[in-house]
């Protein structure tokens, strides 16, 4: 192809790419716009990326999964990651409301997780979570706190994850 204004191209990629620009250092992907963490973590599930994934999490991250099981940094969260995205069918994802300060911002999901069974049948399991991402010293975001059922009632939460 032959574009008559070659150097337009790179840079609306460059525009359109910025909010979730890779970085050159350890992390292969960072957060520079933290009112997309919830899309960023969305996209990163249902695409099945695990480096996207783990690279949104800060290294002293605590995450609080199903169960109530408290995962500690990022190998844990990695070994997490890797189990649920064998699991994960697909991801629905809404957030309820945002909250921000200068250097923190919280998150309040709603979404449905979709699974396939064995047998091939899909089950929905559906909850709240609340989300913390913190502003770092290079002015990237990551999420430094993740409760999956943080904002949902436990009893209805239990209920679900109960085997019928």
């Amino acid at each position: 192809m032959n574009y008559k204004y070659p150097a337009v191209l790179p840079a609306v990629i460059f525009a359109i790419a910025t909010p979730f620009a890779a970085q050159a250092t350890e992390r292969s992907f960072v957060i520079t716009d933290p009112n997309l963490g919830h899309e960023i973590f969305k996209k990163a599930l249902n695409d099945r990326n695990l480096e996207v994934l783990v690279d949104i999490y800060a290294d002293d991250a605590v995450m609080v999964a199903v169960g109530g099981q408290e995962i500690r940094g990022k190998d844990a969260i990695r070994a997490f990651f890797v189990e649920t995205i064998k699991a994960v069918e697909s991801f629905d994802f809404e957030t309820v409301f945002r909250m921000n300060y200068p250097d923190t911002v919280i998150f309040r999901s709603k979404y449905t997780v979709y699974f396939k069974t064995p047998d091939g049948s899909e089950i929905a399991q559906s909850t709240g979570g609340i989300e913390v991402l913190r502003k770092q010293a290079d002015g990237n975001w990551l999420l430094v706190a993740d409760h999956h059922f943080g904002s949902a009632d436990y009893q209805d939460f239990q209920a679900l994850n109960t085997v019928q």
